[in-house]
C-alpha cells in the first residue's frame, strides 16, 4: 500500500464482489465497505484477502436496508468524515449510479477532492441492459405510443417577422438516417415485421421526422438500396 497517498474509498458489499481488492489497495489508503447484515454470505477468498488490509479496511454493517438504501449511509459517513478529517484527504466512491453526484459536487466547493469511481459493467450486465433496451422499444412500437406524440411547427419564423414553411428533409440526411437505422436494428437484434411497426421504430429514434411523410421517404431509401423488400405489408430484410 502506497503510504504516501491518502485517499478513503467507500463502496457495498455488491461492488466489491465484481473488482479485485488487490487493486483497490494499489488506489487507496483505507476503505469502507458498506454490507447488509442480511448477508448471510462472504467468499472465504474475500475475507482472507481483506485481512491484509488491517485496520485500513472497515466493514460498514447496515440493518434491514436494501441496496439502494446503502447510498444513504455512504452519504452519511462521508459527512461525518469530511468534519472530522484533513481536507488532503480524498474521497472515492465506486458506484456507477449517479445518486450521489449533488453530494460529490457539494464536498469538492467545500474544498475537498471528492470523485465517484465508475466501475466496468459485466458482460452480463452489459446483456442485461440490453434485453431492457429491446423490451422498451418492442413495447413502445405495439403501443404506438410515437404516434401520439404531438407534432412540431411546420414553419419558422425569419427575424423580419416572416413564416418560413421548413424545407423537405435533405438528401444527405435521408441517407444518413436509412444508414443509422440498420446499424441500429443490427445491434439491437430487432427487425419489425411489418411496415408501420418499421415507420413507428424509425420515429422512435428519430422524432424530428414527423413532418410531411418523411419517414416513408427513409422506407423508399430502403428499398431503393436493396435493403428490405415489402410485400403486402410485410418487411423482408437483406442485411
Amino acid at each position: 500500500m502506497q503510504k504516501n497517498y491518502r485517499r478513503y474509498l467507500f463502496i457495498d458489499f455488491e461492488n466489491l464482489t465484481k473488482v479485485k481488492l488487490k487493486k483497490l489497495e494499489k488506489v487507496s489508503s483505507k476503505i469502507f465497505v458498506f454490507v447488509n447484515a442480511d448477508n448471510e454470505f462472504i467468499p472465504l477468498s474475500m475475507v482472507q484477502q481483506a485481512q491484509k488490509f488491517g485496520r485500513n479496511l472497515r466493514w460498514v454493517v447496515v440493518n434491514k436496508a436494501k441496496r439502494e438504501d446503502l447510498h444513504f449511509h455512504i452519504a452519511f459517513l462521508m459527512g461525518k468524515l469530511h468534519q472530522k478529517v484533513n481536507r488532503d484527504v480524498e474521497f472515492a466512491i465506486l458506484t456507477n449510479s449517479k445518486e450521489l453526484d449533488p453530494l460529490i459536487y457539494y464536498i469538492n466547493d467545500s474544498g475537498r477532492s471528492c470523485l465517484r469511481v465508475k466501475r466496468k459493467k459485466t458482460s452480463e450486465e452489459r446483456a442485461r441492459e440490453k434485453r431492457a433496451k429491446v423490451r422498451l422499444e418492442e413495447t413502445l412500437i405495439k403501443d404506438s405510443i410515437v404516434e401520439e406524440r404531438i407534432p412540431e411547427v411546420p414553419f419558422e419564423i425569419r427575424s423580419n417577422g416572416d413564416f418560413l414553411v421548413k424545407d423537405e428533409l435533405g438528401i444527405q440526411v435521408i441517407e444518413q438516417t436509412a444508414e443509422e437505422t440498420i446499424q441500429r436494428l443490427i445491434r439491437s437484434g430487432n427487425r419489425p415485421a411489418e411496415v408501420n411497426t418499421l415507420k413507428n421504430y424509425i420515429l422512435l429514434h428519430n422524432e424530428e421526422l414527423s413532418l410531411y411523410g418523411n419517414v416513408d421517404k427513409i422506407i423508399n431509401k430502403l428499398e431503393e438500396d436493396k435493403e428490405i423488400e415489402i410485400e403486402s405489408g410485410a418487411i423482408i430484410y437483406h442485411f
